[in-house]
């Protein structure tokens, strides 16, 4: 969807560690990373993606979504951004703004 709208994009995949997210961010300098997660277990490698990404490189910012993300979610693993789904615009966490 966001290529549609002329951004470039790297898909990493799906079950990504950490360090191969942190990784790509460095070498591509990427701005913005973008984080689903479907099911509960997969929350707890967002928050230390997202820990590691602040401590590697802390000028990317970190949107989260997905099925069981909500804002306070979000806000309570330091995401900048969250958004339930793709179409719905992103809302900045209040503590990154």
């Amino acid at each position: 969807m966001l290529e549609n709208y002329g951004y470039d994009v790297i898909d990493l995949g799906k079950d990504v560690p950490p360090e191969v997210i942190v990784d790509a961010a460095i070498k591509d300098d990427i701005k913005v990373v973008g984080l689903s997660a479907l099911m509960t277990t997969t929350v707890v490698s967002m928050e230390e993606t997202i820990k590691l990404l602040r401590e590697k490189k802390p000028d990317t910012k970190v949107v989260v979504g997905g099925a069981v993300m909500t804002q306070e979610y979000a806000d309570q693993i330091g995401a900048d951004a969250y958004s339930k789904d793709a179409p719905k615009p992103a809302s900045v966490s209040p503590a990154n703004e």
